[in-house]
Order: structure tokens, then C-alpha cells, then sequence
């Protein structure tokens, strides 16, 4: 039950900060999130929790917060100008795994050596995940700003648009994820389950990123 407090708590932060950086700075408001909101969830996805009896990757909220922002730029500006948000993923992932890397070769200090250790270790023993959440956020990126901007030309409805797409995106970025990061790692039946329930979670996340978006475009009309 915390997790699932915890998690609501993660989405409502994320969406808040998403509208009043696009508020307040419009497309670098949603640039500058991008990068803050892809550094933690590729650290956020190396833990895991307990949901349901079914072990997940942390982070979810976060990182389906990317996504909206994503479907907002699309919605308010066109597909084009998310292949500029794919180099900020790309980049912001490259970086960071590049200095978190970096610190852990650094010789530690006696002092708290224990978690030195844990922090010396965190990538090395979790680089498949961290490139599991990096290959995932940039296809399902590509792919939910085409098929956002297919089902606006066809419908123009907003919550049309994010709810379809969403579900038909989140289902291949689950299958991606959890086959790249757990495949041999977790046996089949646990792995079929924490894809779906990971799905659900995802989906009700998304549907609630509906809000973000609307009140957006609000903010353009005024």
C-alpha cells in the first residue's frame, strides 16, 4: 500500500512541475524537465519494488511523465520537434551513465565505506537495466510522437489522442523494457507478470497525463 502511496505521490510531483515549467517557460520549461525527469528515471529504474507479490522497476511515474511531455510538444508544436527531444534523452543518458560511471572509479573514503560500495557497484552490476530504460525511452518517444500526431490529424481530440496512444505505446515499451533488462534474469511466469502489471500501472499513469495536456493547450488559447 506505501508503494502505491509513493507512486501517486511521484506522478502528481511530476505532472505539477511538467505544466508549471511549460507555463512559466513554454518548449525550454518542457526541454529542461526532460533532462532533470530522464537523469532519475534511469536511477530510479535500477531499484526495484515489490507491488502486488510482483518485483517492478522503479520510477514509472517519472518516466511516463516523459512521455506526456512529449505528446504535449506534439500536440502543441508538431512531430518535428521531438527529434530534438530524442537527442536531449539520448544526451542526458549518455552523461549522466558517463559520470555516475566515473564517480564509481574514484578511489572511496574509509568514512560510510558500505555505501560507498553499494554506490561504487550500482552500475556495474545494473548497466542492462540502465540501457533497457535508455533503448525504451527513445523508441516509444519516436514512436508515441507519430502516432499522437496520426490520431490528431485524424480526430483533433486530445483525450482520444493520448489514451490510444498510450495503450498501443506503453504495450511495446513494457515488452522492450522487461525482455532487455530481466530476459534470463527472472523466470517466465513472473516476467509475463510484471509486464502486465507494469502495463496497467503505466496506462492509469498515462490517462491521468490527459490532464497536463489540456490544461496546456489552455494555456496557449490564452
Amino acid at each position: 500500500m506505501l508503494n502505491i502511496i509513493l507512486i501517486i505521490c511521484e506522478v502528481i510531483v511530476a505532472y505539477i512541475a511538467m505544466t508549471l515549467l511549460y507555463k512559466k517557460y513554454k518548449t525550454d520549461g518542457l526541454i529542461t524537465y526532460t533532462i532533470i525527469a530522464t537523469i532519475i528515471s534511469n536511477l530510479m529504474c535500477l531499484k526495484k519494488i515489490d507491488m502486488l507479490n510482483t518485483e517492478l522497476p522503479l520510477g514509472l511515474g517519472i518516466t511516463m511523465s516523459i512521455l506526456i511531455a512529449i505528446n504535449i510538444i506534439t500536440q502543441n508544436k508538431g512531430k518535428e520537434e521531438v527529434n530534438n527531444f530524442l537527442v536531449i534523452i539520448l544526451v542526458s543518458s549518455l552523461v549522466s551513465l558517463c559520470f555516475f560511471n566515473l564517480s564509481g572509479l574514484i578511489e572511496s573514503a574509509d568514512i560510510n565505506k558500505y555505501a560507498n560500495k553499494s554506490y561504487d557497484s550500482i552500475f556495474t552490476y545494473n548497466l542492462r537495466i540502465y540501457l533497457a530504460n535508455t533503448i525504451t525511452l527513445l523508441v516509444t518517444t519516436f514512436l508515441s510522437s507519430r502516432l499522437y500526431f496520426m490520431l490528431k490529424i485524424l480526430k483533433n481530440k486530445i483525450i482520444l489522442s493520448n489514451i490510444f496512444t498510450i495503450v498501443i505505446v506503453e504495450f511495446i515499451d513494457n515488452i522492450i523494457f522487461m525482455l532487455i533488462a530481466y530476459l534470463f534474469t527472472m523466470d517466465t511466469y513472473n516476467l509475463i507478470l510484471a509486464i502486465i502489471l507494469r502495463y496497467i500501472i503505466k496506462l492509469i499513469i498515462g490517462i491521468f497525463g490527459t490532464i497536463p495536456i489540456l490544461m496546456t493547450k489552455k494555456m496557449i488559447k490564452e
